[in-house]
């Protein structure tokens, strides 16, 4: 009579592996969430071909800075640039506005990209901004770059300038550089605090 010792052992060990796997698996395949990638994903090329996404429009020209607005002042350049930058027309969805690069640093993102109008306001209508407060929250030692924290409120309304509502008050935060010539630009511009070393 043959043996059946080690083959058999083997037989049933692999017998007892897939009755505790089968379950695990059959759950994991049925229990799968297809929402879409995790949260944080970073989407890929094709990734943004399926979701076709409209590309993103160069918005038209900026205007020529105000001339009674002194560059050399930063607090000047400053206002000159946010008015500029909140501001918005009914047709500037979908593409990037420059009214305000006038007032930027040559090749900084305020300068070629501009603002990205992501809530244009309804046609016939146009958003205007106001600076009500704009405070010096960070200098380097030599005086060549100063950070604001400005206090923006944005009204919507005929181009008449009535305004159709309560205004919005938000916060934006600006980095000026000054250029060569003494005149201030603008270089990068955020709603949110930059995060930096404390």
């Amino acid at each position: 009579m043959r043996s059946s010792g080690p083959s058999a052992a083997l037989v049933a060990a692999l017998v007892v592996l897939v009755a505790v796997l089968a379950p695990l698996v059959v759950t994991l395949l049925t229990d799968r969430d297809d929402a879409g990638p995790p949260l944080g994903a970073v989407l890929d090329g094709s990734d943004r071909r399926a979701l076709d996404a409209v590309p993103l429009r160069r918005g038209a020209a900026p205007p020529p800075v105000d001339p009674s607005v002194d560059l050399a002042d930063s607090g000047a350049v400053a206002r000159a640039y946010l008015v500029g930058a909140r501001g918005a027309r009914s047709d500037d969805g979908g593409h990037t506005r420059l009214q305000a690069a006038g007032y930027a640093a040559p090749g900084s993102p305020p300068a070629g990209v501009g603002v990205l109008v992501l809530d244009p306001p309804p046609p016939g209508q146009v958003r205007t901004a106001a600076v009500t407060a704009l405070d010096l929250v960070a200098q380097d030692d030599a005086d060549l770059r100063r950070g604001y924290r400005a206090t923006v409120a944005t009204v919507t309304g005929p181009p008449d300038g009535t305004p159709a509502g309560s205004p919005v008050v938000s916060t934006a935060y600006v980095v000026l550089d000054r250029q060569a010539d003494g005149h201030w630009l603008v270089t990068a511009d955020t709603p949110d605090v930059p995060e930096g070393d404390d």
